[in-house]
């Protein structure tokens, strides 16, 4: 909450959504001795190296918080959409629930534009979007590199852009299926700017089947 009023502060127009997609893509994997934080293993007294379901997307990371660039925030209605879009939904709770409609759901929930990709069930291939927004300053030309999950193949397009000043760029983020897995495995896509900046999107992701 003090770092979320320290954005604030800084930056009093931003939506909570803008707040929370700025901690999340700055965040680190890393402890203050450059080693990746661990969690502990439940009742048997070893560590293991921490995950986005033990951490999210990590510590928050006071220097790169106050000096964010792209952020991930779904667009009007898009929660409604993204609640229409879940499987065996009665539109009919949804809309008392919301006072919206269910006439443009999303193609899929995971299309809901935050900053993080979690897939639970993943057959064969699926293409998700994403769309960011430039809050900077200045031009910046960003580079797209991807540590995929375990049994997956993960391709970003475009692999590189430049993004304006309060301009926007979509992401089209396509994972396939290369070995079926039991359990969820985890990566990332790190986006490194041409001005230092960074930003990382964790990725959740059970391969199924390849077909």
């Amino acid at each position: 909450s003090g770092i979320a009023a320290l954005i604030k502060q800084q930056n009093p127009s931003w939506s909570p959504s803008m707040i929370a997609s700025t901690i999340s893509t700055t965040a680190t994997k890393y402890d203050r001795t450059k080693e990746m934080i661990l969690s502990e293993e439940y009742g048997l007294g070893t560590s293991y190296p921490s995950t986005p379901f033990d951490i999210r997307a990590g510590l928050v990371n006071p220097e790169r918080v106050v000096d964010p660039d792209i952020v991930f925030i779904p667009g009007e209605g898009e929660y409604v959409a993204f609640l229409c879009s879940l499987p065996k939904i009665n539109q009919g709770e949804v809309k008392a629930a919301s006072s919206g409609s269910c006439n443009h759901p999303l193609e899929h929930p995971t299309d809901l534009n935050l900053p993080s990709v979690t897939i639970t069930y993943l057959v064969g291939s699926q293409v998700v979007s994403r769309n960011g927004i430039n809050v900077g300053g200045k031009q910046e030309t960003y580079l797209c590199a991807v540590l995929p999950p375990n049994g997956v193949i993960v391709d970003v397009y475009p692999t590189w852009f430049t993004i304006a000043p309060k301009g926007s760029q979509d992401l089209e983020i396509k994972l396939n299926v290369k070995q079926a897995a039991k359990d969820i495995s985890f990566g990332e896509i790190v986006l490194t700017g041409s001005l230092d900046h960074i930003v990382r999107i964790p990725l959740s992701v059970l391969p199924v089947s390849m077909s």
